[in-house]
């Protein structure tokens, strides 16, 4: 909580779902499972299926590639059918962390700083909740999403 509020993100449902399987022990979901589980009723998913999918998202897809969380980001705003949406999603991720996307990348910056990979991680999480909670209400208000 006190990592959100230094970070000024606001708590809701969302977050708090992730925040909930983050500290699990044993922690086994990754920030792409994270996500997509916390959306999957939404969605109309089972939460272990939604975890599968996710499976081999986290890591930067087990290779250090684009960050689970923006992956997992990708495929809940996917249903929007908003291309607007998917683009603003990437962008501002992108803006908040010096246009770095990938997880390798993430991570080394965040290690230079001093930062420990959990916290980071969960903060990329968090931020993508976040973003996608504020950009699916935009759509909504826009009425982009059909």
């Amino acid at each position: 909580m006190e990592i959100l509020k230094k970070r000024g993100l606001v708590m809701n449902k969302h977050i708090e779902k992730a925040k909930q399987l983050r500290n699990a022990t044993p922690m086994v979901s990754n920030c792409s499972q994270t996500i997509l589980r916390v959306y999957a009723e939404e969605l109309g998913l089972d939460e272990k299926l939604a975890a599968g999918i996710a499976g081999n998202f986290g890591g930067g897809m087990k290779c250090g590639s684009t960050c689970g969380a923006i992956t997992a980001g990708l495929m809940i705003l996917g249903g929007i059918e908003s291309p607007f949406v998917v683009n603003e999603f990437r962008k501002r991720i992108a803006e908040k962390h010096d246009g770095m996307t990938d997880c390798a990348e993430l991570l080394r910056a965040n290690a230079q700083k001093g930062g420990a990979k959990k916290p980071h991680c969960d903060n990329m999480i968090f931020e993508a909740i976040e973003l996608i909670d504020e950009l699916t209400k935009e759509a909504e208000s826009f009425n982009q999403i059909k």
